[in-house]
């Protein structure tokens, strides 16, 4: 199952007419760790008849790190030199591609640039003199590729970096939508669909951990409740600390924020100290957290695997440990998947909106948020109001959206409710959708006619 290619059909599709045009072309491609990368920029480099260097950066010494690449160009370009010749530095090295360059298309991929940046600095002004001077004269196809978030967006791309502006073509690969999760579980049901969806968060590596010949429920028990299995303490470590210089501090923020403590005030009292605005913006930067503005700022995490991990997982340690995350699973945790997938839905449902823009008399949306607003009701009291989702095209807001992850269909009681909501805001108009994962109640589909309503499977109906 691992090995098989599925989805990035857009970027595999830019790459190629990048691929098609002559001469130099630089492609940068970043994104988080286990989102498929290097898969990509694999298979793109297997659907062309040329030849291909490829080369990925370790935490090594400079030295190494120069015999390492020499290799890997030599393998591609010149197998008979190989233990035969050294290059004095990457300077010369990079030359030597340039030259052969000259002759013919070649394909030239440095995956994990960051720690070949971070262990010589001065690579970043050696690639920008190489690619404004020999390089310009040949036909290289060059990727440079990186999982350290906030270091490819500072360093690499910034208007400060030395590399800027000689970028042709930059792609930060996100993880799958839920229907292109879907491609992967044939066989599930479309809330098993979903659910695999927030416990993944769409991402390529942790989507192939689940073995739809076993039931859901089997394989989160196998993969988060068991020893040896993928989600373990140490995945998640690699996570977290992959750009951040204390794990643990930033490991608790993550957990206050999984547990409800989302503005920053409630943060620091979680954690015991008197600030966390510099912590905060590193896990914002590396988009692990989002941060998003209202009256009061809040945090919540970007990553629902994540949230999943530290509300369900991270206090089972010990038990999954001694091997009882199976009774623990069972007992304080199955009967609260559906609260989980609560915000997971509303992003579900903001995606189809995005996917559908335009058709069905849906509006064009640049903008699909939540909103919380406190405001004075008829007898002048403040009163908390909370939309699911609140769609805009600008400042214009054009849709509403209510969203029910539940073993119930949306009832009378949840439509007034919305309703009643809805009046406090001042727009005329709006587009209504309501989405539900068990359907609606008569009174709802008799009397919800303005109102467009939406199953589970109708957003699995691929448009």
């Amino acid at each position: 199952m691992g090995m098989v290619f599925r989805g990035r059909t857009v970027e595999l599709g830019v790459l190629n007419k990048k691929f098609r045009q002559q001469g130099f072309v630089m492609t940068v491609v970043y994104g988080r760790r286990r989102v498929g990368k290097t898969k990509l920029i694999n298979q793109f480099m297997h659907q062309h008849d040329c030849r291909r260097i490829s080369f990925t950066a370790v935490e090594r010494e400079e030295s190494e790190l120069l015999s390492m690449m020499t290799e890997a160009v030599l393998l591609a370009l010149s197998p008979e030199l190989v233990g035969n010749i050294q290059f004095a530095s990457f300077e010369k090295l990079f030359d030597y591609v340039g030259k052969q360059a000259e002759k013919e298309r070649i394909i030239f991929f440095i995956d994990e640039y960051p720690y070949l940046a971070r262990q010589c600095p001065y690579i970043q002004s050696v690639l920008q003199k190489v690619i404004d001077t020999s390089w310009q004269a040949g036909n290289l196809f060059f990727i440079i590729c990186g999982s350290l978030v906030s270091f490819m967006k500072d360093e690499v791309l910034a208007e400060s970096a030395p590399l800027h502006g000689r970028c042709s073509l930059e792609i930060k690969l996100r993880p799958f939508n839920y229907l292109e999760t879907a491609e992967f579980l044939e066989g599930f049901s479309c809330e098993e669909k979903a659910i695999c969806y927030g416990l993944t968060n769409g991402v390529a590596k942790y989507i192939e951990q689940f073995d739809t010949s076993m039931s859901l429920e089997e394989n989160i028990v196998e993969q988060f409740y068991s020893v040896g299995g993928y989600f373990s303490e140490e995945q998640v470590k690699t996570i977290i600390t992959n750009e951040k210089q204390n794990p643990a501090l930033f490991s608790t923020i993550i957990s206050a924020v999984a547990t409800g403590h989302t503005k920053n005030h409630e943060i620091a009292s979680y954690i015991g100290v008197d600030d966390v605005t510099y912590p905060l913006k590193v896990l914002v930067n590396a988009e692990i957290l989002e941060r998003r503005v209202s009256k009061k700022p809040y945090y919540v995490l970007h990553d629902s695997m994540l949230e999943f991990w530290f509300r369900y997982v991270n206090r089972a340690i010990s038990l999954i440990n001694a091997g009882s995350g199976q009774m623990y699973y069972h007992t304080y945790v199955r009967e609260h998947i559906h609260d989980f997938m609560g915000k997971v839905f509303e992003k579900m449902a903001g995606e189809y909106l995005m996917i559908r823009a335009g058709q069905d008399n849906l509006p064009v949306l640049t903008d699909i948020s939540e909103y919380q607003d406190s405001v004075l009701d008829e007898n002048r009291k403040q009163k908390q109001i909370e939309i699911d989702l609140l769609g805009r095209n600008g400042k214009d807001i054009l849709l509403i959206g209510e969203c029910k992850f539940k073993n119930a269909p949306f009832d009378k009681a949840e439509y007034e409710n919305l309703t009643d909501k809805i009046k406090y805001l001042h727009v005329l108009h709006p587009s209504i959708c309501i989405f539900s994962l068990s359907g609606f109640t008569d009174y709802v589909r008799n009397n919800a006619k303005h109102c467009r309503l939406y199953s589970l499977e109708d957003m699995y109906v691929v448009p």
